[in-house]
């Protein structure tokens, strides 16, 4: 038997929020860089993430792309594509340790696929959440 922790909605419809604002950021890659896209996009994947958690009553151990996929490993099955893009995200953005810290912006060719995995991930919550995540 799970136990929920409270506010996992919430963290679902930020991550819907996120979402949105990702799919919609293509039309203007003026303002929405890759740098952008890929920070926006994290957001929600570790938004929808979190609700999964919640959900089921856990917390993962930390919030890397990473430890979030492997945390989410355990229980539900994780497409080999989205694994490869999320730990790409990662080694992007190594800031967790002070001593190691390495930064790298993406290509413009790696938006369709940052807005792929949030949409992936978010496919995963809707179904853990028995929720609609087609309408963005």
């Amino acid at each position: 038997m799970k136990s929920e922790l409270s506010d996992w909605e919430t963290f679902f419809d930020e991550g819907k929020r996120y979402h949105k604002t990702a799919q919609r950021s293509v039309r203007r890659p003026e303002v929405f860089t890759p740098d952008i896209v890929q920070n926006i996009a994290a957001m929600g994947i570790e938004k929808y993430f979190m609700a999964i958690f919640m959900h089921r009553g856990i917390l993962p151990r930390n919030h890397t792309m990473t430890d979030l996929i492997e945390e989410a490993g355990k229980f539900l099955p994780i497409r080999d594509d989205l694994d490869a893009t999320l730990r790409y995200m990662d080694s992007l953005q190594r800031i967790c340790s002070i001593n190691d810290i390495e930064i790298r912006s993406p290509e413009p060719s790696d938006v369709p696929r940052f807005i792929e995995a949030v949409t992936m991930v978010a496919e995963l919550a809707g179904k853990e959440l028995d929720r609609d995540v087609s309408r963005f």
